[in-house]
């Protein structure tokens, strides 16, 4: 039973690179998520299709840090990308 709730938080499959001047995101289930480890997505271009695994967290263990604007993306809560393809 631990196992099962330890991977709650856990998703997987086909997701979108959401970027702008708020940050980094992955749309997955029309839902966007702020990734924490934002560097992992360095290389993907805004609206970039991509296979990935992320779980969800309850706070960056990093100070997300750039560009800072007005735009209040609103999202599901932060994430750590495990994995993207």
């Amino acid at each position: 039973m631990l196992t099962i709730l330890s991977c709650s938080d856990a998703f997987d499959g086909k997701m979108t690179v959401v970027k702008d001047c708020s940050g980094t995101y992955l749309e997955y289930n029309d839902k966007d998520y702020k990734v924490c480890n934002f560097e992992i997505l360095e290389n993907y271009a805004d609206g970039a299709e991509v296979e990935a695994r992320f779980k969800k967290m309850d706070k960056c263990p990093i100070l997300l840090v750039g560009d800072f604007c007005d735009l209040g993306h609103i999202n599901e809560g932060l994430i750590d990308v495990k994995k993207i393809n």
